[in-house]
Parts: C-alpha cells; sequence; structure tokens
C-alpha cells in the first residue's frame, strides 16, 4: 500500500456492511466514495484510500483500497460551490423529490432500501420566506 494515504473508517449494521462487501463502497455507498475522494483532493492524498468496515452487529472487519477519483472529488466540490453561491443569492435549489409524501422525505422502503425520514422535511416542505 502506497503513503502517505487516508483512511475511511465506517461502523455499519449488517445488511449495509454485506453490500459494501459485495459490491464495494464506491458501488454500494456512493456518499462515502465522494466523501473518501474529496479528503484525498483537499488533503493532497492521490495514494488509494484505505476504506474500512466494521459490522457493528457481528464485529467483522472488512478492508478495501479506493483509488483517487478526481473527477468524483471535482463534481462534489462544484456541487458543494453551487449550494453555498445559492445559499448565499437566497436561491431555492430543486428538491430531491417531487412531493413531501415520497420515501426520501417520510422514510420508508424504497427499491429494496430501507431510507430513514428526512430530518430537514419539514423545513424543505415549510413555507418559503
Amino acid at each position: 500500500m502506497d503513503y502517505p494515504a487516508l483512511w475511511e473508517n465506517k461502523a455499519l449494521g449488517a445488511a449495509s456492511w454485506k453490500d459494501v462487501v459485495k459490491r464495494g463502497v464506491s458501488l454500494a455507498r456512493p456518499v462515502y466514495a465522494a466523501q473518501i475522494a474529496l479528503y484525498q483532493a483537499y488533503m493532497e492524498l492521490p495514494a488509494p484510500a484505505l476504506f474500512t468496515a466494521l459490522n457493528r452487529d457481528t464485529m467483522e472487519l472488512y478492508a478495501e483500497l479506493v483509488p483517487f477519483d478526481a473527477h468524483l472529488a471535482q463534481e462534489m466540490s462544484d456541487r458543494a460551490v453551487a449550494v453555498v453561491r445559492a445559499s448565499e443569492a437566497g436561491e431555492w435549489l430543486p428538491r430531491a423529490a417531487a412531493e413531501p409524501t415520497a420515501v426520501l422525505c417520510r422514510g420508508g422502503m424504497a427499491a429494496g432500501k430501507w431510507h430513514a425520514p428526512c430530518a430537514w422535511a419539514k423545513r424543505c416542505w415549510g413555507k418559503r420566506r
């Protein structure tokens, strides 16, 4: 393993952990992959990152080397800048769902995956100032 390198560790429930083991972190948890890419970019650590995941239910450990994805890091950085600029300008960006009853907002099962209720749903769907 090349160094210096980023080490990212997560503790996951059994179902999430098995999905990461089966498909890899980039496919199973793209948010984690984006987080890793951003850390690698801003910390100037282009060597593959060591991603480890602990199964909270069984204490099994999974390890994977995640290559640096410069394109993903740039894409996520650009998205963050767009959010900050829109916020500073008082603009509203498109919502992730078309209605407040969507699974992404209220929580529930969709496409075989559990979605927790969104902590921001009331604010998102409340009155706009």
